[in-house]
Formats: C-alpha cells, structure tokens, sequence
C-alpha cells in the first residue's frame, strides 16, 4: 500500500490533492491520542479472552500468545512516549505512520495466531469464543478506522483471514457458514473503513479549504482596506484616510493645527527628468515629512505634490509652527535621485482649529488660502491664516455659494477682447473674457470665477455658457459681413481631464452651423506637461476642424518636444514678458528668440497685453505680425463689435458704390 491511505483515494494519486500535508498531520495525531486507548483495551480484551478460552479448551500456547500481545503493545507504548518526548520526530508524517502501519500489522498477526493455533480441532464452544473474539477486537480497530484506513485494516484483516481459514479448515457445514461469514465481514470492514477514511478527508479537505478562504478573504480584504486609505506609491495615508482622521479628531473636540504642503518646483522636475524622477522624488518627500513630524502627527499625501499633515496643537500652534520651518527647511536640501540633484522646496500654509475655523472642512480651506499666499509671496516659506487671509476666504466661499445661481441667472456676462494685425491695425479675432459685477463684492476676477467654478464642478456648465456667446458672436458677425474673424475661448486642461469640453465644442459648434475653423480654443502652457491626460482630446479638436493656441506662452517651462508634437497653431506670448520691452533689452532679446521659434515650428504668434505704441514698434521690429492688449482695444460687448462691424461694412459699401 506504501504511504498512500486507500480511504481517501477519490480518483487521483494522493500526493497530488490538496492540503496533503495538513490532513495527514491531522490523521497522525488523532491516532496518535487513539493509541493509549487502543494498547490498553488490546492488552485487556486478550487476557480476558486467555482466561475464558482457557477455561474452555486449555490450550499450552495461551500464556505465549498473551505474553506476545503485552509485549507488542509495550513496544506500541515506548514508541508512543518517545514521539511524545521529542515533538520534532512527528514533523516526518510519512514515516510516523508508516511505522503505526507496521505496529498494527505486526498485532494483527499476533491476534491472528489464536485461530490458526486451532486448526483442524476446534470444538464447538471454543470455536464460537474464538470467532467472537476475533470478531469483538476487529470491529474495536474498525471503529479507530474511520479517520485513516491502514493501521486497522492491517490490523484485523490477517485476524479475520486466519478465523475464516481455520473455520473452512473444519470441514462441517456449520463451520463452513461461520468462515464464510467471517470473509464477507472482513471485506465489508475494509469497505467501511476505506468509506470513513474518505469522509474523513473530504471534510478536512472542506474545513480547510473554508479556513484557507476566510484566510485569503481577510488578506484581501486588508489589502483592498490599505489601498482604500493609502497612497500607492508613497505608502502615506491618502485623502480618504485624512478625511477620516480629520473628522475623527474634529468628534473629539481636540485642538490642533492643519498643514498644506505643496513642492514648489516639481512639475519642471516631472517635465525635464521623466516621471520616474518625479516619482523619487515624492517617496523622498514623504521621507523627509515622515522624519519631521512626531508619530502623533497625521501626515497624508493628498494627491500630486501636495500632502497635509495634522498636528496637535495644545500650545497655540506653537509646535505646529516650528515643524513647518523644520519641514521648508528640510525640503530645501537638494533631492538626490539617480545622480541628479533636483531643488524642490516646499510651501506651506497653517491654519488652527478652533480659532481659525468652526469646523474641519472650513479649516482646510483657511490652510489652502494660506497656502496661496505663501506661493504669492515667493515660496519657499510658511503663511499661517489670519484676518486678511480670512477676508480672502469668506470672498472666495461667497463666490463659490454664488456661481451656481449667477450662471443661471444670466449674472455672467462674456465680454470680446480683439486681436489685431500689427501691420494694418486690422481686427482678426476676438479672444472671449468672463465677467461678473457683483453687487456687494464687486468685481468677480476671472480666475476666483475659475477657482470657484472649479470647486463646484461646473466646468462644463461654464464651457456651454462661454461656448454658446462664442458662436453667437461667430454667427452675428457672418450675418454682419465678417466672414473671416475668429473667435477663441480658454479651456484649463483641468476641464479636459475632469470634464467634457469637446463633446460640448463640437456640438455647439454643430448647432450654430458655425465653421470649425473660425473657432480656436487656447490651452494654457500647463497643457504640455499634461500631454498624456489632453493629447487626445486636443487631437479632436483639430481633426474637428478647430485651431488651438498655448496661451501664456513663456511663463512656464515647456518641453520643445512636446511643444512640437501636439497640433498646436498660434503661440501667445505672455504680457509679463511684453511689459517694457522697450526699456528692458533681456526681455526684447527673449521676445525675439519666442517669435522665431515660432516661426520655426511653423505657427503664428500673437502678442498679448501691448498697452504703448513703443512695445508695438519694438514687437513690429522682431517680426511680431499679431498682437492683442488696451493699445489696439479693451474688452467690449458683443453689440459693440457687432454695431462697429455693421458700420465698416457700410462704409465699404457707400465707398463700393461712389467708385
């Protein structure tokens, strides 16, 4: 049989089924703790047998064959107690039950030789008293069967072989009977013993297939819990987990201090050495932070370059303060990554509850104004929110409460700015603007409009909104006479990534019956660094017929690479490089070295923000064919330029006439 239990064979080689290890052990040590048991009841069971048999047929062998019994089962025994003195011999199973196979086999041929001592003279009486026996100390090692077939059926099938030979062996029908009974028993305990091993099996196999389960089940679900509230890359708590922690403490009513800290430089890192680079760079920023603070400070990275760390603050924001200068001051040491030495810095803005906000969530948007102000002072410190930020951010809510209401309600207006020919003076397009008059705030700026229709999500609603005027204007003007101006409205690549603005540019556009490539839709120079979220979309536009421009061109840090590959047409160089190019030749020589790269890469350039005719002469002369600012025109209605539209035709067509 080797080493393999036939009651629990259901059709593969053993070795080859599940959790082999676990349900053999499982199988040794119940027979194991069987065993005691199992020596002590053979050894009394076969001197009560002797006695009776004795009595009956007195038969010379009985004392040997009871002296043979007690002397196997002491052996049984000493081998039990050394197992149990030494616990790292049972680790070899296989060879633990080989050997529990080879004891019971070797008690089963001492039990069997009681009927073979018989043979050809039993007696009626003694030969029932054997078969009894016999019979008695078997079904006893079938019973100990049902969890592994081999031990018992070693053991009693030479006991029930004997008794059926000897009784065949007689001769006499009575005999005969008895023997044949005694076969028919031998094969049905085997097929017993083999059906309970087997059930055995298979509800271990089950038990442990359900533990293994609830097992992975559990580490699943651990890991699905730790990616739900920690950032992947940086193992810190994500906003998920901040929030969470946030409210927490804001339950339990603790002061403490909030933190925003934004790395000031890393979209150039990201841009100039790859985004494995910028990746480092953030494991080494979560490092630096992680040294920084004190385990009883919550730090998470909230998604970018942005991470928050909440802090206790007992003393009046004291501690908070100087873990902030720690932190700027710890990011302000190079970060080292694959030989390349990367200046980040950090800025930070802190804000304390409760004297800063009367809830948690108010508390965050104190620290990000905060944070602003630190970035509009020159990076690279710590801004910590006070009155005049305060002012900042109940205008900054008010108009994010509001913008809902004011898109609704036809309180934005969208205002034309021309862009001109610097040759002829010529208009050639028109650049949409948004504006809002607010009755108790006064004017809205552009970018709080922005910011605030950013933190409501109404991106597209804005993009409908300013799209729609767009083509009205667009379709005004064709009726006018103008058939050739172009109109261009801003789209932030944040709207690309979080919205759908050309689902809603190529729409309107279609509804209008406006032709595509009157319309042009500038993307900030930002957009570049973003090419894998916008490039597609970008890709859209273009094949959909409309024009694209990077606005603000030279205020940032744009890969020619990448400026190269994306459909761009028109480069708009930023008005704080036009400002005093007069008077400022470094900013003349840059303006200069923009336009002909323009041209280089085949696209037209328009000058933003030209408010003296020295900066237009000064643009003239480096080759600068399109400008737009205050010195050609201010932003006006779209019935001004509609009305002024009219009046040029008419003119040109009181002077067609006269000719």
């Amino acid at each position: 049989m080797g080493a393999t239990d036939p009651g629990a064979v259901r059709g593969e080689p053993l070795n080859e089924r599940p959790y082999l290890p676990e349900i053999r052990a499982e199988q040794l040590s119940i027979a194991l703790a069987n065993l005691p048991t199992t020596l002590i009841s053979s050894a009394l069971i076969a001197l009560s047998g002797a006695v009776v048999l004795n009595i009956e047929g007195g038969y010379w062998w009985i004392p040997w064959w009871v002296a043979a019994v007690v002397a196997v089962a002491i052996v049984r025994g000493l081998w039990l107690l050394r197992l149990r003195s030494r616990p790292e011999a049972t680790r070899d199973t296989e060879a633990c039950l080989r050997q529990l196979r080879n004891f019971a086999f070797l008690a089963g041929l001492v039990w069997s030789a009681v009927p073979l001592m018989q043979v050809g003279g039993i007696e009626t009486m003694s030969g029932a008293l054997t078969a009894f026996l016999m019979a008695g100390i078997s079904a006893g090692a079938l019973i100990q069967s049902m969890t592994l077939a081999q031990p018992g059926i070693v053991f009693f099938t030479p006991i029930l072989l004997s008794t059926t030979g000897t009784f065949l062996a007689q001769g006499d029908l009575a005999c005969g009977v008895i023997g044949a009974n005694t076969l028919l028993l031998l094969i049905m305990m085997i097929l017993q013993a083999r059906r309970g091993s087997a059930r055995f099996w298979q509800g271990e196999e089950a038990r442990l297939s359900s533990q293994a389960l609830a097992r992975s089940l559990n580490e699943s679900n651990r890991k699905l819990d730790y990616l739900a509230n920690h950032d992947s890359l940086t193992g810190l708590p994500n906003r998920a987990a901040f929030n969470a922690e946030l409210s927490a403490r804001e339950a339990r009513g603790a002061a403490l201090a909030l933190a925003v800290v934004d790395l000031d430089n890393f979209k150039l890192i990201n841009d100039t050495h790859g985004h494995l680079v910028g990746d480092k760079v953030l494991i080494e920023a979560a490092v630096r932070l992680s040294r920084a603070c004190h385990p009883s400070d919550f730090i998470a990275r909230l998604g970018g370059d942005e991470f928050a760390i909440i802090i206790g603050a007992g003393d009046d924001g004291k501690r908070a303060e100087a873990l902030c200068e720690r932190v700027v001051a710890d990011m302000e040491r190079p970060f080292l990554t694959d030989s390349i030495a990367s200046p980040v810095g950090a800025s930070i803005g802190l804000a304390l509850f409760p004297q800063d906000a009367a809830e948690l969530s108010g508390l965050f948007a104190a620290a990000d104004i905060a944070l602003y102000a630190a970035k509009e002072k020159g990076k690279r410190r710590v801004s910590r929110f006070d009155a005049e930020l305060r002012i900042k951010l109940q205008r900054s809510q008010r108009i994010e409460a509001e913008i809902g209401d004011a898109l609704s309600d036809g309180r934005l207006h969208v205002v034309f700015q021309g862009q001109h020919d610097l040759g002829t003076g010529a208009v050639i397009g028109h650049e949409t603007l948004i504006r809002w008059s607010h009755p108790e705030l006064g004017a809205i700026s552009p970018p709080e409009i922005l910011a605030a229709v950013r933190a409501a999500d109404m991106g597209d609603r804005l993009t409908q909104f300013v799209a729609t005027e767009a083509c009205r204007l667009l379709r005004a003007l064709t009726h006018a006479g103008d058939a050739s101006s172009t109109v261009a409205i801003n789209i932030s690549p944040g709207e690309f990534l979080t919205g759908k603005p050309v689902d809603i540019l190529l729409a309107t556009i279609d509804r209008f019956a406006i032709r595509p490539d009157r319309f042009e839709v500038e993307v900030t120079e930002e957009t570049i660094h973003d090419l894998m979220g916008v490039s597609a979309e970008l890709r859209r536009l273009v094949d959909g017929g409309m024009r694209i421009a990077i606005d603000d061109f030279g205020s940032g840090h744009s890969s020619l690479v990448k400026l190269a590959s994306l459909p761009f047409g028109r480069l708009k160089i930023d008005r704080s490089l036009i400002a005093g190019i007069d008077s400022l030749e470094k900013n003349a020589q840059l303006i200069g070295t923009l336009i002909n790269l323009g041209t280089q890469l085949n696209f037209s350039v328009l000058a933003e923000g030209v408010e003296t005719a020295a900066e237009a002469d000064m643009l003239s002369r480096y080759g600068c064919a399109q400008v737009q600012g205050f010195h050609f025109s201010r932003p006006v209605a779209a019935k001004e330029i509609l009305a002024k539209v009219r009046d040029e035709s008419a003119e040109a067509g009181r002077l067609k006439r006269i000719s």
